[in-house]
């Protein structure tokens, strides 16, 4: 990180612009989307500048509200992204595609007709007799409306030797499936005509440690992108070893010492936390928390019709 909070008491961030305390380390959080771009993540890289880019929450610490976190209200629409995550991009990765055709295959389980239901009953259940054609624009509408189903995508934290661009932005997500037809009515008697399904992601991009005590390691990193903590910790360990043989000798001037520490020192690996983001935001009065909503990807199915009432 470029610098540290000075003061620990809970005051909203944009309160602590210029708080800081610059730090002596080579590698800041900033410096992070430069160095998926170098590894060929622009999803991830799009995602990080996007936080950069954002404004912090009317909260305390400045990060998202634990109620839009866990799903209880809605976000803002200025903290909601859906255009950076393709369903294209997603799919290109194996773990995606298997969890994509589970949900697919349980699109309509006894859960999913459940989740049916009520959101066709919430809006329907009031209008009289005749066809409504159901069908969405994007995956905010569908959140607004109610999925029909949904799985939690999650990346085990001992997988250290998956290191990707999927990896590097969401980790863990919700991928969800929406039924999209006709809605029929006669005689108060609804039944709900599906002919398409629609799959999209949803996930929150904050770096909230909530109350945890120790706060979330998110890898490795230097100006060339990440490695895995064996791979950056033997890295460093040679940098320390080099740079001690060269004061040890004294066979090389004093500038020459200079450019070649400078040089090691831009190759070494930094262990970037959850903290790191939040203390950049509390210090810059910058950096805002956001839903991510990816497009829709459509499928159509055979005709399925499922009773919502009677």
């Amino acid at each position: 990180m470029t610098g540290a909070t000075v003061t620990a008491s809970m005051t909203p961030a944009s309160n602590k612009t210029g708080q800081c305390a610059i730090a002596k380390r080579k590698f800041g959080v900033t410096d992070i989307p430069a160095a998926m771009d170098k590894m060929k993540w622009p999803t991830s890289a799009a995602l990080m500048r996007r936080w950069f880019a954002g404004k912090p929450w009317s909260t305390s610490d400045g990060g998202m509200d634990e109620l839009t976190k866990n799903h209880l209200k809605q976000a803002p629409q200025e903290y909601i992204d859906d255009a950076i995550v393709k369903m294209s991009w997603l799919l290109s990765f194996e773990r995606a595609s298997k969890e994509y055709a589970h949900l697919k295959s349980v699109w309509n389980s006894p859960n999913g007709q459940k989740q049916i239901r009520a959101a066709i009953l919430k809006k329907f259940k009031d209008k009289p007799d005749g066809k409504y054609p159901l069908a969405f624009g994007s995956a905010r509408e569908a959140e607004e409306f109610g999925y029909s189903n949904t799985v939690s995508v999650k990346m085990a934290q001992w997988r250290i030797d998956v290191l990707d661009d999927l990896r590097g932005a969401l980790a863990n997500f919700n991928l969800r499936v929406i039924a999209e037809g006709e809605v029929v009515i006669a005689s108060k008697k609804i039944e709900f005509l599906v002919s398409k399904l629609g799959f999209y992601i949803e996930d929150s991009y904050d770096f909230g440690d909530g109350s945890d005590f120790i706060s979330q390691p998110l890898g490795f990193w230097n100006f060339d992108g990440t490695a895995i903590p064996p791979e950056a910790i033997a890295r460093n360990i040679s940098i320390n070893s080099n740079q001690t043989a060269m004061m040890e000798t004294g066979a090389v001037s004093p500038a020459d010492v200079a450019e070649v520490f400078k040089e090691l020192e831009g190759a070494r690996f930094y262990l970037i936390q959850n903290s790191d983001f939040v203390d950049y935001r509390q210090c810059h009065g910058k950096g805002g928390d956001f839903r991510v909503l990816s497009d829709i990807k459509y499928e159509t199915i055979s005709p399925t019709t499922i009773a919502i009432s009677s």
